[in-house]
């Protein structure tokens, strides 16, 4: 047994000086073997002079299998020993790789990490200027703000004074006295003239009213050259009111401006209703014409241009109902007041919101500011719009929409008392506008709901909406209805809706529509308009999902009962009982001038 040696390391490398653990065990188990067969040879010998011992003979069987057993195992070791050699190589040269490219990226991380404290530290710089700028913006806002009410209480304080009997008894003296102010210096010209506040006067939104929108021709009436011609109107009227408006006149509209103008002409008052103008050259409909018995269509160019005049001429009681504050139609408040005039202000919409989104540029926080503080009464349409301004006053009135039941040319409750259609039939009547109409809930409830036809009706779908619609069945399009033919399509609807976008625009709208929809008898489903939520026969729908479910579990018709409340909350809803608040407060005394005899 001489061969067998000390065993060496089994992590020796094979190219070292030693020899590896698995070459050791190979030559070792060789060396066993042949000492085996030496050893059975020599048994077999003995056996063979000595006689045979099956003992030893089996025990050395025994012992040669197990053997070969652990030979054949040593070789499966060696096998694996020499496979993980084999990565340990790999893997220590990919780490090797990768200790070179960290060597390198080195510089780089710290270049990296220089920038990105140079930038932390530019960052902190530029919010501790933002918080100064922050700061300083909110001081020279609360000036601004102080200013505005300021200038709006000394305009108020100067009309007012203008207005009274000790001005008008001083007017001799005064114009004595003109050439000498002349002398002294040019007389100033006015900011915000006419023209100026057209030039800023892009659009106004329109999301509102039945959906004839073409402007009607009106009855045979009065017609006038110019302003000149229609003055002995003015000195001849019982009362006069002055309403400008976004759209021209219309008797067949239900737009509050419109309806307030036929309220006043029908009681008597004569009637200027100023047609909003892009241009001094773009022509208005029926300029200068009679349009409904005692209300005659300016031009709001014109109407500006000769806001002297028309005040001169005004010797009757005067109103002027402003609905647009835009820098135009708040300027022409000092002379209509020196003259007397009653100043109303309209909230009828929130138009920052919609300055906000896009529309009327011609806006100026500031300039309804002045407005909301100049008028001497304010009305809104909704509890929203007279919460937003009630910081400026605590006595705005809320006076919400309405409608004209003769308007709709049809009975009570006619869609209700009419068997009902199928498939069953969804309505919207009104103006479409991808800013505030939401197209995405009425296309998902189309699609969920394919054996329910949707049916609108009205004006302002834009090409890519159309594009989408197209893809249903069950989506109908019929353009524009007037308004007394729009009960031969509503009395077949299931339900109306008003879907529109969940927004301060919508918070604050109080729709024509939805008190139309009531007199027809239908069964609403409204979303972003919470504060018709309570409205007899109405459904809120805080989602497209929710707007799903509610149809699903709608009636088929509203029950008695629930048509007795909706007949008795209409009563308060038809413009007469509306425009008689507003009439009221139209009467209620100008300024200070109710102390000075006239």
């Amino acid at each position: 047994m001489s061969e067998f040696r000390e065993q060496p390391d089994p992590g020796a490398d094979q190219t070292g000086a030693g020899i590896s653990y698995s070459t050791w065990q190979d030559r070792q188990l060789a060396v066993l073997l042949t000492r085996t067969g030496q050893l059975l040879r020599e048994l077999r010998e003995a056996n063979s002079a000595a006689g045979r011992d099956d003992g030893l003979f089996r025990e050395l069987g025994r012992v040669t299998a197990l053997l070969e057993i652990r030979e054949a195992e040593l070789r499966k070791l060696a096998d694996q020993e020499t496979a993980l050699h084999s990565d340990a190589r790999y893997w220590q040269a990919q780490a090797d790789t990768l200790a070179n490219e960290l060597e390198q990226q080195t510089p780089i991380e710290a270049d990296l990490q220089d920038a990105h404290q140079r930038l932390q530290e530019e960052v902190a710089r530029l919010s501790a200027v933002e918080k100064d700028y922050t700061a300083e913006n909110r001081q020279l806002s609360s000036r601004a703000d102080t200013s505005d009410y300021e200038a709006a209480a000394l305009r108020r304080l100067v009309t007012e004074l203008q207005s009274s009997l000790s001005w008008k008894i001083t007017a001799p003296l005064r114009f004595l006295t003109k050439p000498l102010f002349r002398a002294l210096g040019q007389k100033p010209t006015p900011q915000n003239g006419p023209q100026e506040s057209a030039r800023a006067s892009a659009s106004i939104p329109q999301h509102e009213g039945t959906v004839d929108v073409s402007v009607s021709s009106p009855p045979p009436g009065k017609r006038f050259a110019n302003l000149e011609a229609l003055l002995p109107e003015l000195r001849d009227a019982q009362s006069i009111a002055v309403i400008p408006c976004a759209i021209p006149f219309s008797s067949t509209l239900n737009q509050r401006p419109i309806s307030c103008a036929r309220y006043l002409a029908d009681r008597g008052t004569t009637v200027l209703y100023v047609a909003w103008q892009w241009s001094p050259e773009e022509e208005v409909p029926h300029a200068w014409e009679e349009v409904y018995p005692r209300v005659f269509h300016l031009p709001l160019y014109a109407f500006q241009q000769n806001i002297d005049s028309i005040a001169s001429a005004t010797h009757a009681k005067g109103s002027y109902v402003c609905t647009l504050p835009s820098p135009g139609l708040v300027e022409v408040v000092r002379p209509l007041r020196a003259a007397g005039y009653h100043i109303h202000y309209d909230i009828m919409d929130d138009w920052e919101e919609f300055h906000r989104g896009g529309e009327a540029p011609w806006f100026s926080a500031a300039v309804e500011r002045e407005m909301v503080i100049l008028a001497d009464t304010v009305t809104a349409v909704s509890g929203k719009l007279a919460q937003k301004f009630d910081h400026l006053r605590s006595d705005i009135a809320v006076v919400r929409n309405g409608y004209q039941p003769a308007a709709l040319a049809c009975e009570q409750f006619i869609a209700a008392h009419t068997p009902l259609a199928r498939p069953k039939i969804v309505g919207y009547f009104g103006h479409f506008s991808d800013a505030w109409f939401d197209w995405d809930t009425v296309i998902y409830a189309a699609q969920k709901l394919p054996n329910v036809e949707f049916e609108l009706i009205g004006w302002g779908v834009s090409e890519p909406t159309r594009l989408r619609l197209s893809q249903l069945p069950n989506v109908r399009l019929p353009g524009i209805v007037p308004q007394n033919q729009l009960h031969r399509y509503a009395k077949n609807w299931w339900a109306g809706m008003i879907p529109f976008q969940p927004s301060a625009v919508s918070a604050a709208v109080d729709p024509l529509k939805i008190y139309e929809y009531l007199h027809l008898g239908l069964n609403t489903v409204v979303t972003g308009i919470s504060g018709i939520a309570n409205y007899p026969l109405v459904r809120f729908a805080e989602d497209r999902e929710s707007f799903v479910a509610v149809l699903k579990k709608l009636p088929d018709r509203p029950g008695e009962k629930s048509l007795a409340e909706a007949a008795e909350f209409l009563k308060a809803c038809v413009w007469e009982e509306r425009f008689a608040k507003l009439n009221s407060m139209l009467s209620e005394p100008a300024g200070l001038a109710f102390l000075y005899a006239r």
